[in-house]
């Protein structure tokens, strides 16, 4: 009885989150990140300068199932990633299930509903929502091997060979994970499957799923290495990272933060084999993060990347509840979940203001206001009934240049100057291969018309001037056309136009007409 309770609960609840997770990726404008993915699936590639090539393979499946369907574009982007992350929690059901009973398995289910964290996950066309569904698939590969002796094992290498396939051509990321579950596995005995031919194939085939990352790196002079483990981190320390536990307890909430850590620990000595493997492995992935935090980019430092970590404890707090001995635990129960719930009800509400463009606009000039989501649609409004036949178009950094190309209607070609957000984010090798660069438009015929597009905001004022008139290196007769805001004024673009001039000229020789608008 208290099986199908549990269960009945795992589902209604999870059909109810999918249809909120629905409803915000066909509404909610693009994210920069995901504009720049759905730009790269214009150009296929098995891998890129940001990363591998199957976050902007499932934007093309997802683009292809929706095309000439009266549905949001934003939608066929993103469906992919819904799936992936309507999955997760029934895989982590799938993990406790080889753990414990099919009761405890549904409440585990129940448990990974309400991370807050996870709910971008599905809702947005990001790489963490393939990744994480790569690691529970491995996971959970992995623990079935160690839970029965018996069980037949092709099917399981095989699921460990997606999963390992998967993870690599997602992320970089991945690589850590691979450490943590391998070291976790031998540590629970796994070390008794070594002789296995299934295990060998399963790990030749997650190995041959690098090369294409690999090769890319090998022809590009290590482009994508340099930005994920160099350009982004510092590695020197900073006390500052001490607080990403503390930060995580909070967003997670400090109850269920604590439920987490403690499943895991009680159960990193377990006497079945398979418990003491996700405990370790989850385990290790919490303390690996935790060390991580002081050394890498405090801007970029992804608060999700310890997800993988709190489904694992997920899967395990069932077990751990029901083994303790005192009562402390089970009076936390509902006020734990209940926190945790209302974070996760935030955190859903938080993808409102980006899909409503009125409350956008009442955000404008605040902290709230979602500028990586909007002004898109507004420039693209502007371009539309100017761009002819014939004419390029180029944008001032590579966010933008991305939301044009998914607003213009899948418009590949769009240029690029050479901003110094472009390499922070780690896409000006990839600008540069695809010949959208400033050396491209060097290239261009003479005569050809240009539409210039600046986000005024990405660039300091006192460089407002050089910036405007950087373009007039290879366009001559460059004039100021229109300035185009945002929802309630909270971001600004110039249009500028201009002619493709004979040859090119140097700074230096610049005798150029084009100034910022004044206000």
């Amino acid at each position: 009885m208290a099986d199908s309770s549990a269960r009945v609960k795992f589902i209604a609840l999870w059909a109810l989150l999918l249809v909120a997770k629905l409803a915000f990726a066909a509404s909610m404008p693009l994210f920069g990140d995901e504009a720049f993915y759905a730009w790269e699936a214009l150009h296929p590639a098995w891998a890129y300068s940001d990363l591998p090539g199957g976050t902007a393979a499932a934007v093309v499946v997802g683009s292809a199932l929706f095309d000439g369907l009266p549905l949001p574009r934003e939608l066929g982007v993103r469906l992919v990633f819904l799936l992936a992350g309507a999955a997760i929690p029934w895989l982590v059901v799938r993990i406790a299930r080889r753990l414990g009973t099919c009761e405890q398995a549904w409440r585990a289910g129940l448990w990974s509903l309400p991370i807050p964290l996870l709910m971008p996950m599905g809702v947005m066309a990001l790489p963490d929502a393939l990744m994480t569904l790569a690691a529970l698939l491995a996971l959970d590969a992995c623990a079935g091997l160690l839970h029965d002796d018996e069980a037949p094992r092709g099917r399981l290498y095989a699921q460990f060979a997606i999963a390992l396939a998967l993870g690599a051509l997602t992320h970089y990321r991945f690589g850590p994970i691979l450490l943590v579950g391998a070291a976790a596995f031998f540590a629970a005995g796994g070390w008794r499957r070594r002789g296995d031919a299934g295990l060998w194939l399963a790990l030749l085939v997650g190995a041959a799923a690098w090369w294409p990352i690999i090769q890319y790196n090998l022809e590009m002079q290590g482009a994508g290495l340099h930005f994920q483990l160099v350009e982004r981190h510092p590695w020197h320390f900073n006390a500052k990272g001490l607080l990403q536990p503390l930060l995580q307890a909070v967003i997670t909430t400090p109850l269920l933060y604590g439920l987490f850590g403690w499943a895991l620990w009680a159960n990193r000595r377990a006497a079945k084999p398979a418990v003491r493997f996700v405990a370790l492995a989850g385990g290790g992935l919490w303390l690996l993060y935790a060390l991580l935090a002081p050394f890498v980019d405090k801007a970029r430092f992804s608060l999700h990347w310890p997800v993988p970590a709190y489904l694992l404890a997920a899967a395990l707090l069932p077990i751990a509840l029901d083994a303790a001995r005192s009562r402390w635990a089970g009076r936390l129960m509902p006020w734990a979940a209940g926190m945790a719930a209302g974070a996760t009800a935030l955190m859903l509400a938080a993808f409102v203001l980006p899909s409503s463009p009125k409350l956008a606009a009442r955000a404008a000039g605040t902290a709230f206001y979602p500028d990586n989501f909007v002004g898109w649609e507004e420039i693209a409004v502007a371009l539309r009934p100017r761009l002819a036949e014939g004419d390029v178009l180029i944008a001032d950094h590579f966010m933008l240049a991305a939301q044009l190309s998914f607003s213009l209607g899948g418009r590949a070609e769009v240029f690029v100057l050479d901003h110094w957000n472009n390499h922070k984010h780690g896409r000006a090798p990839q600008i540069a291969l695809w010949g959208y660069d400033e050396a491209a438009l060097s290239r261009l015929a003479p005569g050809t018309r240009a539409w210039i597009a600046f986000e005024v905001a990405e660039t300091p004022e006192r460089d407002h001037a050089a910036w405007v008139a950087r373009p007039c290196r290879w366009f001559e007769s460059t004039e100021y056309v229109a300035t185009i805001e945002g929802p309630g004024g909270g971001k600004r673009f110039w249009l500028y136009r201009g002619v493709r001039r004979e040859g090119s000229m140097e700074p230096s020789d610049l005798a150029c007409d084009a100034q910022p608008p004044a206000r």
